[in-house]
């Protein structure tokens, strides 16, 4: 039985908030399908990438951020892309964790075709590379994959952008893309073929899988989230020439996956983002590295044409709680009356752009002052057994009493958990002013799905 007893049991006192990520991770989710991400410092150890959205078979592409040409020329490694994320580290060629650790920028989206609420086609693929290019062996179709048949939409300026998705070589090897005919000539809608290559290394490489994405050249804004989708002109030259080499973009971009679209040089080589600041407003700033094993080590190269996908979060978190009481009837009259207990319920809904890192959610209820917590089973032997309820609805959190359950006794509201360390008597305590809730898990935006909440239950009786 409801009723209406906000006004003298204290339906205020609740609030909700985000607390500070540990992550150095930044993700903006542009739909349910796909996402930009960016990690700061990867270095040569295995990083993991967790992911906003989740997939059934997410193709990844990532570029490297060269901070100086005083740095080695490294590539962006993969390994166990999964549902929820997918591991990361950057090396030199042959296997040499000699690098500068840098941010590393990253496109995830959902294998097959997709179309953006606001009308943008964006498609992934995958393909196993059984050859390798490179200087010493050829550049030509024997070492590539034809993919022109796997592309469903159709694409009057192509973008794609690519990489090796798996470490099954612990050599380095490069994603390159060209029109099947030329390898100085950027894939195109009717002709498309991809491959790794090694530079001018005289091997080969075991087959790794290739993650290739494809779009429509075009800008855009999609769930708060800016991108423009291009080629750069034919300028982009070596990290030993005189880098970094500016593209003029519109717009002030954070986050930016770059590949080469075509080989002109015949060195080999791969795009990356260059410069302490990148992606500077108005611009992006590029270079194309090489390998220093073999051949000419000057890493100096000739001028190339370069894919890139850019992106400008502008996502907000938006969280918000209410609270509703409901008379218990399980003891007592069924009446707000002095001695009687009632079922606080308390919702909270995220209806922003962006997702909550994980386990940021810190939820604080501030109990009235005539009312005392009951520390015991919330339904007397009914389908719980805590002195909480918790209802994740489609959240997608978790929450275990033990250790995401809080209380305080101080007269102002905690801010984090650790200053809800106050151990509640058994059965009725009047000294619980305040409890405290930290579900773990990511709470997705609420933009991109409806009803993204979660309820918490607890019981209290009336002084």
């Amino acid at each position: 039985m409801r009723r209406n007893l906000g006004q003298f049991l204290g339906l205020g006192g609740v609030i909700v908030t985000a607390l500070a990520s540990p992550l150095m991770a930044h993700a903006q989710a542009l739909s349910l399908d796909v996402e930009a991400v960016r990690v700061e410092n990867v270095g040569a150890s295995w990083t993991t990438i967790d992911f906003v959205n989740s997939y059934t078979t997410p193709i990844v592409a990532c570029s490297y951020n060269l901070v100086s040409s005083t740095s080695p020329p490294a590539v962006v490694r993969m390994q166990n892309a999964g549902t929820s994320s997918v591991e990361i580290r950057i090396q030199q060629f042959e296997n040499s964790s000699t690098v500068t650790p840098g941010d590393v920028h990253c496109l995830v989206v959902e294998e097959g075709a997709h179309t953006l609420p606001n009308g943008q086609e964006i498609e992934a693929r995958q393909v196993l590379s059984d050859g390798t290019s490179g200087l010493a062996v050829g550049w030509g179709v024997a070492t590539q994959e034809v993919v022109t048949a796997t592309l469903t939409h159709t694409y009057s300026s192509l973008v794609m952008v690519g990489q090796v998705m798996t470490f099954n070589d612990v050599n380095a090897s490069v994603y390159w893309a060209n029109n099947c005919a030329s390898r100085a000539a950027s894939p195109t809608n009717s002709a498309a073929c991809v491959g790794k290559h090694i530079g001018q290394i005289n091997n080969t490489r075991a087959n790794e899988t290739l993650g290739y994405i494809a779009m429509e050249a075009g800008t855009g804004t999609v769930n708060d989230v800016s991108y423009a989708f291009g080629i750069t002109s034919d300028s982009i030259a070596g990290v030993g020439n005189s880098p970094g080499y500016d593209f003029t973009l519109s717009g002030d971009f954070d986050t930016g996956i770059v590949t080469d679209a075509g080989e002109d040089g015949g060195h080999g080589g791969w795009a990356v983002l260059y410069g302490a600041d990148p992606l500077p407003n108005n611009r992006i700033s590029l270079a194309v590295d090489e390998e220093v094993v073999a051949g000419d080590t000057s890493r100096t190269h000739t001028n190339e044409q370069v894919f890139y996908a850019v992106f400008d979060n502008n996502q907000t978190e938006t969280v918000a709680a209410t609270k509703d009481i409901e008379v218990y009837t399980g003891a007592g009259t069924g009446y707000a009356l002095p001695g009687n207990d009632v079922i606080y319920t308390v919702t909270v809904d995220s209806s922003g752009t962006a997702p909550l890192d994980p386990d940021t959610v810190f939820l604080v209820d501030t109990l009235p002052s005539e009312t005392e917590f009951y520390n015991g089973d919330i339904d007397d032997g009914g389908p719980e057994t805590s002195s909480v309820a918790f209802v994740a609805n489609s959240s997608g959190l978790t929450f275990n009493p033990a250790t995401d359950l809080g209380f305080s006794t101080a007269v102002a509201k905690p801010t984090s958990m650790a200053s809800c360390g106050y151990s509640p008597v058994a059965g009725y305590d009047p000294a619980v002013r305040h409890i405290c809730f930290n579900p773990k898990g990511r709470m997705s935006a609420g933009s991109l799905q409806s009803n993204t909440d979660f309820e918490v239950k607890f019981r209290a009786r009336i002084g």
